[in-house]
């Protein structure tokens, strides 16, 4: 009869060992990354092994959760300055008490931009069939408001100013938002989108200030990548891949 595998207490020494090393090496570490390390050194002998390593390496502050199927070295989350937006949240909540909606503006950008923008852009996501009553309401209170323009329209109707708003409808992969305002997965995915389309900074610029933030703070990179893959986006299938080669800072 074989003899069964046991698991060492040295073997699972060696495994965490390996992790904080991954983990010293790389912000972003996929399952299957960990998974063909840790078999190619014999340091598991199952799946369920594996998974029973990360939920306590996770418990131990080695690795968090960035979403299905990632691991990241980093633990702090992005801090964004809702200030930039808050007038229009208020104007928008005052006159649509029960509407849901969610709001980003490029300046919240800033802090990872080497060119800092002086002017900003707002964009608000909100059902499909409320955009054009919103965008009156907005009007009649004095907001510069493009509803869902065309790429075509985009950059004539867009200028930065403090009352420039775009309204746009509120997608079915969109990562939910905190509260009003919209997570900063979907804020990466959206400002490529909507600098392709409006011209709102240099486009390797936008993909730096990105980058920047994907080294510094723990983002749920498997809701973002998903959310990516349905605006056709394909940046975001190579970041994938360069994600587990960016160091900590």
């Amino acid at each position: 009869m074989p003899k069964k595998k046991t698991h060492t207490p040295s073997s699972k020494n060696d495994f965490f060992r390996r992790l904080r090393e991954l983990a010293d090496e790389q912000s972003y570490i996929s399952f299957n990354r960990i998974k063909e390390v840790a078999q190619s050194a014999k340091l598991i002998d199952s799946i369920p092994t594996l998974k029973d390593y990360l939920t306590e390496a996770v418990d131990k502050g080695t690795l968090h959760h960035a979403g299905r199927g990632w691991y990241s070295s980093l633990s702090e989350p992005v801090q964004l300055d809702q200030e930039a937006h808050t007038a229009l949240v208020e104007a928008v909540e005052k006159a649509f008490p029960l509407l849901e909606f969610s709001a980003w503006s490029t300046t919240q950008f800033n802090p990872w931009l080497h060119h800092l923008l002086a002017q900003p852009v707002h964009f608000l996501n909100a059902p499909a069939d409320a955009l054009e009553t919103i965008g009156d309401t907005l009007r009649d209170e004095g907001w510069d408001v493009a509803v869902n323009p065309a790429d075509s329209a985009a950059r004539k109707a867009i200028r930065p100013g403090e009352r420039m708003v775009v309204l746009r409808p509120t997608l079915s992969r969109q990562p939910a938002p905190k509260g009003r305002q919209a997570g900063i997965e979907q804020m990466c995915v959206d400002l490529l989108v909507e600098n392709k389309r409006c011209g709102l900074m240099d486009d390797e610029e936008a993909k730096a200030a990105i980058q920047h933030i994907l080294r510094e703070n723990l983002l749920q990179v498997s809701g973002m990548q998903r959310y990516a893959d349905s605006r056709k986006l394909d940046y975001f299938e190579s970041s994938m891949n360069r994600l587990s080669s960016l160091k900590p800072s």
